[in-house]
């Protein structure tokens, strides 16, 4: 009985060993951020905005990063409605082989007015109502978005004007 246990744990610990051996590391570093041949954007945290970027452009620190991932981050605003969170803030996205004629035909359903623009060379357009303000910027096969949604316009400065000053600081940095 103990040589039959014995021989059960045997296999199951040369069982893990081939597992986690094969799930190791290699010696060889990560390969860096591809950019497509048609030229995209460079990666970065946030699409290279900080949080003092996201403060400077509200003029307070009334928004709090809530959420950081590959492909974007979001800053959500310190409002509530009774002892819930508006689930309002600030966006930002990256998308690798997205379409900017179904990101216009998106908010054109919203709503919201489109105005056409190019930042640093790379054309986009600014989708806006009276609490949102979007600006989407291509370049190759990426789409950078940045977004503002708030159920408080008046006590931010200009939606767009917050919106485009991130979208300029990003593509400074990322372009």
């Amino acid at each position: 009985m103990h040589r039959s246990l014995a021989s059960r744990c045997l296999i199951v610990a040369v069982a893990a060993g081939v597992l986690l051996t094969a799930c190791g590391t290699t010696d060889q570093p990560a390969a860096p951020d591809s950019v497509p041949a048609g030229g995209g954007f460079h990666g970065a945290d946030c699409n290279g905005v900080t949080d003092a970027d996201i403060a400077d452009a509200v003029g307070s620190s009334m928004f709090t990063k809530a959420v950081v991932s590959d492909s974007g981050c979001f800053w959500q605003e310190n409002s509530v409605l009774g002892t819930f969170g508006a689930g309002m803030g600030i966006s930002t996205w990256w998308y690798r082989g997205s379409d900017m004629d179904t990101e216009r035909t998106l908010e054109t359903r919203a709503g919201r007015t489109l105005t056409e623009l190019s930042i640093d060379g790379n054309k986009g357009f600014r989708a806006a109502d009276s609490n949102v303000c979007s600006i989407y910027v291509t370049k190759g096969e990426d789409v950078i978005t940045w977004s503002i949604q708030t159920m408080n316009p008046a006590t931010l400065p200009d939606l767009c004007q917050v919106t485009e000053k991130l979208a300029r600081l990003s593509q400074g940095r990322v372009n």
